[in-house]
């Protein structure tokens, strides 16, 4: 799929802002901890369109090893790239399944990161 085509389809049911020729940040509309709010991108990268997190995640729950990063991102599907997480963009579903699961990261290490 072209990074065009991606656009499209992301496009017609979310929002996004613009960040370079090829990277689009897709607005959520939810956060992490009630402030900061959800890193979802679309990524015209040399391997592909991908959806990634470029790295923001790892910084709000900085607590959490690599090992847990890794593990937790192959259980549901991703990968854990140079401290981002990352996904192939094949369809919406795919933007739905991040979102997702970055909403069980937050419930999983919200409540420790208030302690």
């Amino acid at each position: 799929m072209t990074y065009e085509k991606a656009l499209e389809i992301i496009e017609a049911e979310f929002d996004t802002i613009y960040c370079s020729k090829v990277n689009k940040t897709i607005k959520t509309g939810l956060s992490y901890d009630g402030a900061r709010p959800f890193s979802l991108n679309i990524y015209n990268s040399t391997n592909g369109v991908i959806l990634t997190d470029l790295g923001n995640t790892k910084e709000v729950f900085d607590e959490v090893s690599e090992q847990e990063w890794e593990d937790l991102c192959i259980s549901h599907g991703f990968k854990f790239e140079n401290f981002k997480i990352t996904h192939e963009f094949t369809s919406i579903k795919d933007v739905y399944d991040f979102i997702a699961f970055l909403d069980f990261i937050s419930d999983k290490f919200f409540d420790d990161f208030e302690d």
